[in-house]
């Protein structure tokens, strides 16, 4: 009497197995997306010009509260851009006429951002977290499964 693979690996095992490998590859796009602007993006020095808008959470400092920075910056072509520094946390304590790091796509350069240590993270954590539980995930039905589950012929 043949078995099918199905019926040798309890289904359990199998739904988590895929839940995990679903995760992995969903965390995958945006992970790739973000190494691929870290890769392919330049490096220039901005300064800041001018208060933009409100943030979610209070910043500190003798300008408004809450308030990111609008940051300029000229590309290798010559071309002059402008953007927001959001959340950063470089935007959120940087004064007006202060120089920071920009990275911005040389193909898009409104696809701009304060370079920052660790940016890599900040931009994918969530993605990463996502990756870790799916690595979890197998690597739990992994050690769930038993040595002699995982050595008998499926075939058989």
């Amino acid at each position: 009497m043949q078995r099918s693979l199905i019926d040798a690996v309890d289904s359990n095992k199998l739904a988590i197995s895929l839940m995990g490998l679903v995760m992995i590859l969903f965390a995958a796009v945006p992970i790739g997306y973000h190494a691929l602007f870290l890769a392919n993006s330049q490096i220039v020095t901005g300064t800041a010009v001018e208060y933009g808008g409100e943030l979610r959470d209070n910043t500190k400092g003798s300008r408004p509260a809450g308030t990111s920075t609008i940051i300029e910056f000229t590309t290798a072509a010559g071309e002059t851009h402008r953007f927001d520094g959001g959340s950063a946390a470089s935007a959120r304590y940087t004064e007006l006429g202060d120089r920071v790091r920009v990275r911005y796509d040389p193909g898009d350069p409104d696809h701009a951002m304060i370079d920052e240590d660790f940016l890599f993270v900040r931009l994918s954590y969530l993605s990463l977290i996502f990756a870790a539980l799916g690595f979890a995930a197998l690597l739990t039905v992994g050690w769930a499964m038993p040595r002699s589950a995982a050595r008998r012929p499926v075939g058989r």
